[in-house]
């Protein structure tokens, strides 16, 4: 595409047509994977709504355990690995090799309860499944890059219920500020467009289930409330902070089991289970169990949603380190949800839905590049109006530019292992 963007030509036209197909094609294959997952979760998991410390059910160690092992196997045999989706819309690019094997080992990590996120399977799939159409028809790079950003911002829009969303990642991933990238970026619109109606139909009309909706008691904007936002952002370094230095010391601890995948993967289930039978509150997503620790937050107090929160990280570092695919976004809103629920009790003056709507944007933000896709997240989460939402958009921003500045921010999702 040239640098000057021209809508009647016919190049840039074959673009649209294509980067729309695939925008399709992708969001039909998220759909259809998180309709699996969905299924398998009900098949597999208790419906917990229980947060009481031992409560979960000891057949879940078992369950977990026989899934470390299958993931363990399927490593052995082929090559799974956590693809960086965010560095693929960057590249332009993904290897669609090893997708099918890493969308089984995702599924089966996501409907045993490993607390990881379907983001990074979706976006693997409509990565891998634009690379590949777009090699087995010979386009070139420029084309293949598009059908990529395309791919990916059709399975998203509908995964986190907005195109505006997937607009501000693409804005804020690595980019050359360009007429042709604004042309890009409205070929990544309307696939994330067609996306999320795609989703929003198949949902009966309504946003996706898997955000979890919290809808707080509304506040309004007081002054004073820009400066919670900041605070707020810088509270959530130290949390990242721990999540980053917890993921380094379990890859450590698991580097000797890397060559040997199957004992790696039975022994994290093995662990990963029990943890879950300690803290059932920690099972899955997180997602489902955030509005257990915002509803129930004054019976569960603050000492437990820490725990909670620490629980969760251990339970997503270990499930990222000992060979579970899937993203970090989902559990890690779940750890800011206990966190604000937990600044809420501590200070009650803050309204609750500001301390929600700070804490879930600022952990995750601090920690992917995409602060500002973030906090758009989570101003969909809480449901606050847009001029009630700048606190929000504060936090993410203060967080990432805390943890970035300091180099702590995580660019890659997972380095993959050498295996025999």
């Amino acid at each position: 595409m040239s640098e000057e963007l021209n809508f009647r030509s016919k190049e840039y036209w074959n673009h649209l047509v294509w980067g729309v197909l695939l925008g399709l094609l992708s969001a039909i294959g998220a759909f259809i994977f998180i309709y699996l997952m969905d299924l398998g979760q009900r098949i597999f998991l208790p419906n917990l709504t229980n947060w009481t410390l031992f409560s979960g059910p000891w057949w879940l160690v078992v369950l977990m355990t026989v899934a470390g092992f299958f993931v363990g196997v399927i490593h052995r045999l082929y090559s799974p690995k956590q693809i960086d989706v965010f560095g693929a819309v960057k590249n332009g690019d993904m290897d669609p090799k090893p997708v099918p094997s890493s969308l089984l080992v995702s599924l089966i990590s996501l409907i045993t309860g490993f607390s990881i996120g379907p983001e990074v399977p979706t976006g693997m799939l409509a990565g891998g499944l634009s690379s590949w159409i777009s090699k087995h028809r010979k386009m070139d790079s420029e084309k293949t890059k598009i059908n990529v950003i395309s791919g990916i911002s059709g399975a998203y829009a509908g995964l986190f219920s907005s195109p505006v969303v997937v607009l501000l990642m693409l804005l804020e991933s690595d980019h050359k500020q360009s007429n042709s990238y604004y042309g890009i970026l409205l070929i990544g619109g309307l696939a994330a467009t067609i996306g999320f109606a795609l989703f929003y139909a198949l949902n009966g009309m309504s946003l996706s289930p898997l955000l979890g909706l919290l809808s707080p008691p509304a506040y309004h904007l007081r002054i004073w409330d820009l400066g919670v936002g900041i605070l707020l952002g810088i509270l959530a370094v130290p949390v990242a902070l721990f999540f980053i230095i917890l993921t380094k010391t379990f890859s450590r601890i698991v580097a000797p089991l890397n060559a040997i995948p199957i004992v790696r993967g039975t022994i994290g289930g093995l662990l990963l289970g029990l943890l879950a039978v300690i803290f059932p509150v920690i099972i899955g997503l997180g997602t489902t169990q955030m509005p257990i620790v915002t509803q129930q937050a004054a019976e569960i107090g603050v000492v437990l949603l820490i725990v909670f929160a620490l629980a969760k990280m251990v339970a997503l570092s270990g499930a990222l380190n000992f060979g579970f695919i899937g993203g970090p976004i989902f559990p890690l809103l779940f750890i800011g949800t206990t966190i604000g629920s937990a600044v809420h009790l501590i200070f009650p003056q803050i309204p609750i839905g500001l301390a929600l709507g700070c804490m879930i944007v600022a952990v995750p933000a601090a920690i992917v590049p995409i602060p500002i896709a973030m906090a758009a997240i989570g101003v969909v989460i809480i449901g606050v109006p847009f001029i009630d939402a700048l606190p929000v958009f504060l936090a993410a921003l203060v967080s990432f530019a805390i943890t970035h500045g300091l180099g702590l921010g995580v660019k890659k999702e997972n380095k993959p292992v050498k295996e025999v």
